[in-house]
C-alpha cells in the first residue's frame, strides 16, 4: 500500500497590528442645527464658546473627540466646528473672497502653532467652496501634525481637525473622517 502524503498547514498566530481607529465601529453623527453629518470613530462631545470678534459675538460650536489610546491611535483629536457669521460677511458664492478668507486661515494656523504647511489645496465639501491642508509642527519630542478641512457654506463656517502626535504623509483614519462630511445649506 503506497503511503499518503498528508500535508497540513498549521495555523499561523499572527497579530494584525490595527490602529484604535481601524478597530471601532465608526459611527455616523447627523447634526441637524449644525447641518452637517460625518463618521467619527466614537462619540463626539458637543460644547459651545462664546468668543468677542470684530462682527459682535460669536457661538463657536465644536465637537470633539479625544481619543482613549494615544499610543495605540493613528490620531489624538478629531474635531468639526462651525460658527455664523452675520449676514453678508461671508458669501459663499464669490469663489475669490473665500478662497482669499480660507488661505488665510490657514496662514494663521500656522502661525499659532509656530508649524509649517506641508500642502494646501482648494477642496469642495458638498458643493461649498473649501480648503484642506496639513500643518506640521514642533512638540517635545518631535513632530506633531494638524490636518484641516475648512469650508464655508452660507454665512457658515466649518472646520474639521485632526491632530496626530506624529508627522506622517498618509492617514486613513484620517482622510475617513474628512471624506465623510456632508454640510446642508440652509
Amino acid at each position: 500500500m503506497a503511503a499518503t502524503a498528508h500535508t497540513q498547514t498549521p495555523l499561523l498566530n499572527v497579530q494584525v497590528d490595527k490602529s484604535w481607529e481601524q478597530r471601532q465601529y465608526w459611527k455616523e453623527l447627523n447634526e441637524l442645527d449644525g447641518r452637517f453629518r460625518l463618521l467619527a470613530p466614537a462619540p463626539l462631545t458637543h460644547k459651545i464658546d462664546t468668543v468677542e470678534t470684530d462682527l459682535g459675538q460669536q457661538a463657536y460650536h465644536t465637537f470633539f473627540l479625544q481619543v482613549p489610546d494615544k499610543e495605540e491611535a493613528e490620531n489624538i483629536i478629531y474635531a468639526i466646528s462651525y460658527v455664523d457669521f452675520p449676514d453678508g460677511s461671508l458669501h459663499h458664492d464669490s469663489l475669490t473672497l473665500v478662497s482669499e478668507f480660507l488661505a488665510g486661515t490657514e496662514e494663521e494656523a500656522a502661525a499659532a502653532v509656530g508649524g509649517k504647511v506641508i500642502y494646501g489645496a482648494d477642496k469642495l465639501i458638498s458643493g461649498f467652496p473649501a480648503r484642506q491642508w496639513r500643518i506640521d509642527y514642533p512638540i517635545k519630542g518631535g513632530t506633531a501634525s494638524a490636518r484641516t478641512l475648512a469650508g464655508v457654506a452660507g454665512n457658515r463656517y466649518y472646520e474639521l481637525k485632526v491632530f496626530s502626535l506624529r508627522a506622517a504623509g498618509l492617514n486613513s483614519s484620517a482622510d475617513r473622517f474628512f471624506d465623510s462630511v456632508r454640510v446642508f445649506g440652509k
